[in-house]
C-alpha cells in the first residue's frame, strides 16, 4: 500500500545548546516540550537551524520537566552555536485509509524553551 509522509510534530523557536561531539547523535529535550509535542524518547527527529539552515537527524532523549533543555549531541555539534534557534520536526507515514486520523502538534517555544502555545491540527476538517 502506498503511504504518504505528513507532519506529526513541530517544535518552533527552540534555543539549542551544543553537547558532546563524540556522543551518539541525540537531542535531549525538556519533558514539558516532548509532552506538548507528543514526542517520545528514542523517536527520530529532524533538527534544522532557523538562521543558517543546517539540518541533522537525531533520536530524542528526555530531560526533567522544567529543565529548559534542548541539547544536541553528536557530530552535528560542530554546526551549532549555543543559543541558536532551531525547529524540531517529526514525520508520520499514513495510507489513504488513515488520513482522517492524521494529526500534528505544533509547539511554539520562548527563549528559555518554555511552551508558549500548542496547536493541534488535523488533516481533515481543520481549516
Amino acid at each position: 500500500m502506498l503511504t504518504r509522509t505528513f507532519l506529526r510534530a513541530l517544535i518552533v523557536g527552540g534555543s539549542v545548546s551544543a553537547g558532546d561531539r563524540r556522543a551518539t547523535p541525540s537531542l535531549t529535550v525538556d519533558a514539558d516540550l516532548l509532552d506538548a509535542a507528543d514526542l517520545d524518547r528514542l523517536e527520530l527527529v529532524e533538527v534544522r537551524a532557523a538562521d543558517n539552515g543546517w539540518t541533522t537527524t537525531a533520536f530524542l532523549l528526555r530531560d526533567p520537566s522544567g529543565s529548559g533543555t534542548l541539547r544536541l549531541d553528536g557530530s552535528a555539534v560542530a554546526l551549532v552555536t549555543d543559543g541558536e534557534q532551531v525547529t524540531v520536526t517529526a514525520w508520520a507515514h499514513a495510507d489513504r485509509a488513515e488520513l482522517a486520523t492524521v494529526r500534528a502538534r505544533i509547539v511554539a517555544v520562548d527563549g528559555d524553551n518554555g511552551v508558549v502555545d500548542v496547536l493541534d491540527l488535523g488533516l481533515v476538517d481543520d481549516r
